[in-house]
């Protein structure tokens, strides 16, 4: 399970703490180019498909049949100074792919009542990571290659002009490996499973401000190993919740806030670990629209902070914060988007040597992650 995967980690990377779980993979994994455009400022905006993950209420601002697809690049790089004058890694990351988000979406009508329905594809926790630490006694590659993904159906309800509420049932699947050097460790070869349900709701008492909320029910995601038959593991993953906030000053400009709660330690597999924080953030986004008589550019921008399960060398948590732009073109019932995301932090904290010792250093990370998406409408 990921309490067990995160323990296991934590001993083996120790307090540096290299792992995607610990420095991801605990935190779930924005879904659009949109919504990263915005610092995935999006629960109370909610108006693209991606509202599945954000909020599902928001799928009811959708009026015609349309398909999306998302993908995102990740690159990132490390920069250690040993704090007693020795020799540090170097240390370097492979770039990544995911496909981040897909979608179908179709609008319908029963009596007075706008329905909105949709299915999709999310990945919801990315754990992959290949590091290659080059170090004076020779070079180590440390690979984590998985993903917990969802297959999403949703539903969504204008029960009236103003208010609007949705439900998402998330059938959990996906897996994970670790390897050093190529080898496989048959204790981490294992696969996910498990469902869960989020329900969102989204108040717009005018066409100015939008208000939304969505809850990520408590669930169980289940772990197997491929090793070990009849064995498996449980996480209980506790209640998430988001609200979110956006104001439209003008016809071309759009501004959205959003608080987003991962309490963690709320989790009986976490309650009682040292170490078990919350990941709670805070999100802003804008959105300017340039209208041409043949074309819409959107020009989009953001910032959030993403707290970690990394400490220094003081216990305290390490937060990054990051940065976001984004830019779309639509063009008749064609919408292409771009996001371009940059993840820092700094701090004090230790790294594992060559021989399997914590050694303190200067930490320097950063992050780079690029996401592109597509959306075609069928028409009303």
């Amino acid at each position: 399970m990921l309490k067990r995967f995160f323990t296991f980690i934590l001993l083996l990377f120790a307090a540096l703490q290299f792992s995607t779980l610990q420095a991801q993979g605990l935190n779930l994994n924005g879904n659009g180019a949109r919504a990263a455009g915005m610092g995935y400022a999006f629960t109370g905006l909610a108006d693209d498909a991606s509202a599945i993950s954000w909020n599902t209420a928001g799928l009811t601002q959708l009026y015609s049949m349309e398909a999306t697809v998302v993908g995102r690049f990740s690159a990132g790089s490390y920069d250690i100074t040993n704090s007693f004058g020795g020799a540090s890694p170097d240390i370097s990351t492979n770039a990544k792919f995911q496909l981040n988000f897909a979608s179908f979406i179709i609008p319908f009508t029963v009596g007075n009542f706008n329905i909105v329905g949709g299915i999709a594809y999310r990945n919801i926790y990315d754990f992959n990571e290949t590091l290659n630490m080059a170090f004076p006694e020779g070079d180590v590659e440390r690979k984590q290659v998985g993903s917990v993904n969802a297959i999403t159906p949703s539903i969504a309800i204008q029960l009236s002009n103003s208010f609007s509420v949705g439900v998402a049932y998330n059938y959990n699947f996906g897996k994970y490996q670790y390897s050093e050097n190529g080898d496989l460790d048959e204790y981490t070869d294992s696969r996910y499973s498990g469902s869960s349900f989020d329900i969102g709701v989204l108040f717009r008492p005018n066409s100015k401000f939008s208000i939304g909320g969505n809850m990520n029910m408590p669930n169980t995601l289940k772990e197997s190993y491929e090793s070990f038959e009849d064995y498996e593991e449980e996480t209980k993953i506790p209640f998430f919740w988001s609200v979110g906030a956006a104001f439209k000053a003008t016809d071309q400009f759009t501004i959205s806030f959003d608080y987003h709660a991962r309490p963690w330690s709320n989790s009986e597999d976490f309650e009682s670990e040292e170490l078990a924080t919350d990941l709670n953030s805070y999100h802003v986004g804008l959105e300017y629209m340039i209208v041409t008589q043949s074309v819409v550019i959107p020009l989009r921008g953001g910032f959030y902070t993403k707290p970690l399960f990394v400490w220094d060398k003081d216990n305290n948590q390490v937060t990054d914060n990051v940065f976001t732009l984004g830019v779309g073109v639509m063009v008749g019932d064609f919408i292409v988007d771009a996001a371009f995301e940059f993840e820092s932090s700094s701090y004090d904290g230790y790294y594992t040597d060559y021989n399997g010792y914590s050694v303190l250093a200067a930490i320097e990370k950063n992050t780079v992650r690029t996401t592109l998406g597509a959306t075609f409408h069928f028409g009303e």
